[in-house]
């Protein structure tokens, strides 16, 4: 590793360089706030006359060497891209300023010099700044005159017009001499031989927070050559970010996947916030074989996930029904056991009744404990080791005998032990999504034809009225009547 201060203005200058913003990045979210903040101090260093004004760090990896079969060096950058991309389009918008307003040896200088590699061949190398393709998209745009052309929010072309409007005859020259005074320190890393994953924790062990899916992506694609990482990326790590994720709210549930996959695979439940720490400590030494087999399974569970958070998705009527059930009921413990169920589906080792049947097993013993009384927390343990008291030969009733070993906090509420239960449980007050979900199994128990029990036309009777009439006394004992009154 090495550090060395520098002025930024003569890190864009390198020629020949690229500077590559890697696809495990967080996205570029500077806003017009951050903006105003960086051009106010570039502005000051300028007007008062002071020498220089630092601004953080840029750390990057490099391979260190010319590849011959690359026209330029690229520098992938794992710590500093929102300032780094943010000078590149304060540089855009003072190069478009220019060339509309001032002699075009001018732009041509801020264009060449700041913003492409002028002798390259390769089109991909001519850019200076490679970002993640919907920023490049929008940033060749700025370049080329044509941001009206950009339809979709990003900001990369606000942050341009924020800039743009800053930018006249008086600013210009004030705005390039700040630049030149703006310094850095560059950590330059060497691959094979720094360990840029645990520079990258470190730096970010202070500021905004990544997620646990971001360090696990981090950690996943930051070792590999750029090309590797494409490849891993859209093959492998895209399809997992696609299908965890709540289509209803529209929010990631990676973090929440990886931990119900670690969970199943380690037999032991990972801490929220210490999922990463699980992952890494399971694949620190990482066989490239090996991984990559692994990380295809973790793609084949994600699409079984899929189905688990959004029951929607599901084609078979009878499964989708059940899943909707499970979610109701938030029994989101049984997802690590459930997933391995959904992939022994798939390879054939049950078929789609099992399923069901085992969907509808999971959900009475869910609502017996509920019945009961019986804590919660325990489920986690059983579901945790469940799969692995599964005998191939007999799926489904393997299962309904292990369930029903279960002893003290993790039992299996008996059909006496419920029926007692009832007496005294009041199933009227108890949470709506519980409520809707019981009268809806009530009213469908036998039925041939499904009803939506959800239907806002319907209304709930009470069975014993509030008012009783004669009759009643003399359907009941007058200790039961007595008892119905009172509950």
């Amino acid at each position: 590793m090495k550090a060395n201060e520098l002025q930024i203005v003569k890190f864009l200058k390198s020629p020949d360089v690229q500077f590559v913003i890697p696809i495990y990045q967080r996205n570029y979210d500077w806003t017009i706030t951050e903006c105003r903040e960086l051009l106010k101090d570039i502005i000051q260093v300028a007007d008062e006359g002071r020498v220089s004004h630092f601004i953080g760090s840029i750390v990057f990896i490099h391979d260190g060497v010319y590849s011959t079969s690359n026209e330029v060096k690229e520098l992938v950058i794992i710590d500093g891209q929102q300032r780094l991309t943010t000078i590149n389009i304060l540089i855009a918008a003072l190069y478009r300023f220019a060339k509309e307003n001032l002699p075009s040896q001018e732009s041509e200088r801020l264009y060449n010099m700041f913003l492409v590699n002028q002798y390259v061949q390769k089109e991909a190398y001519k850019l200076k700044l490679k970002q993640t393709d919907r920023n490049a998209i929008a940033f060749k745009a700025i370049l080329l005159g044509n941001e009206k052309s950009i339809t979709e929010y990003t900001n990369v072309k606000e942050n341009y017009t924020f800039f743009r409007s800053e930018i006249n005859a008086e600013t210009f020259p004030v705005i390039l001499e700040g630049l030149n005074r703006l310094i850095f320190v560059e950590i330059s890393l060497e691959r094979g031989k720094d360990d840029p994953q645990r520079i990258f924790e470190s730096l970010n062990s202070t500021g905004l927070d990544l997620s646990q899916s971001d360090l696990i992506r981090n950690f996943i694609l930051m070792d590999l050559p750029p090309a590797d990482q494409d490849k891993i990326f859209e093959t492998i790590w895209s399809p997992i970010e696609e299908n965890a994720k709540d289509l209803s709210k529209r929010t990631s549930l990676v973090s929440d996947f990886i931990r119900d996959y670690l969970t199943l695979r380690n037999k032991k439940i990972p801490n929220k916030n210490k999922v990463y720490q699980e992952f890494k400590i399971l694949f620190q030494e990482k066989d490239e074989a090996g991984f990559n087999q692994e990380l295809e399974d973790i793609k084949s569970l994600s699409f079984h996930y899929k189905k688990l958070v959004n029951p929607t998705t599901v084609k078979d009527k009878q499964v989708r029904k059940e899943l909707e059930y499970i979610n109701r009921l938030e029994i989101n413990v049984a997802y690590p056991f459930l997933l391995q169920v959904f992939e022994d589906l798939e390879n054939g080792l049950i078929e789609t009744s099992d399923l069901v049947s085992i969907l509808k097993l999971i959900q009475s013993f869910a609502w017996r404990r509920f019945i009961v009384g019986l804590p919660t927390n325990s489920l986690n343990k059983v579901f945790m080791t469940l799969y692995s008291e599964i005998d191939t030969e007999e799926y489904v009733e393997s299962i309904e005998k292990a369930l029903m070993k279960k002893g003290g906090n993790s039992k299996f509420p008996t059909n006496e032990e419920i029926r007692l239960a009832l007496k005294d449980k009041d199933l009227y007050n108890i949470q709506p999504k519980n409520r809707s979900y019981f009268f809806e199994l009530l009213e469908n128990h036998n039925n041939k034809e499904y009803v939506d029990t959800s239907n806002e036309a319907i209304t709930i009777e009470h069975i014993f009225p509030k008012t009783p009439t004669e009759e009643w006394k003399k359907q009941l004992s007058r200790e039961q009547f007595s008892e119905f009154k009172d509950k």
